[in-house]
């Protein structure tokens, strides 16, 4: 769904991309969705700070899912803030 969310965002469907994401906090919250799911989407919708906060949720929490930013397409408008070299290095990943 973090997907389908981002690709909303990003082709100019914010109401839709807004829906997605509600639906995802609902899951997160029911432990069906992972932080990076959401990440994915704020980023779509060019919101870095909700992004990175969704991120830091699943370091925090260790989501085994959270290395696959370095690949996902999702992720690359965040690549130059310094946050993501940040995480990525706590991580204990190289770019």
């Amino acid at each position: 769904m973090g997907d389908l969310g981002y690709c909303y965002a990003v082709t100019g469907g914010r109401a839709e991309a807004l829906a997605v994401l509600k639906e995802l906090e609902e899951k997160y919250a029911k432990r069906e969705a992972a932080g990076q799911d959401l990440a994915s989407v704020y980023a779509g919708l060019g919101d870095r700070d909700q992004a990175f906060a969704w991120l830091q949720r699943d370091f925090q929490q260790r989501s085994g899912g959270l290395p696959s930013i370095i690949w996902w397409f999702s992720f690359e408008a965040l690549r130059s803030d310094p946050r993501y070299a940040d995480l990525v290095r706590r991580m204990g990943l190289e770019q």
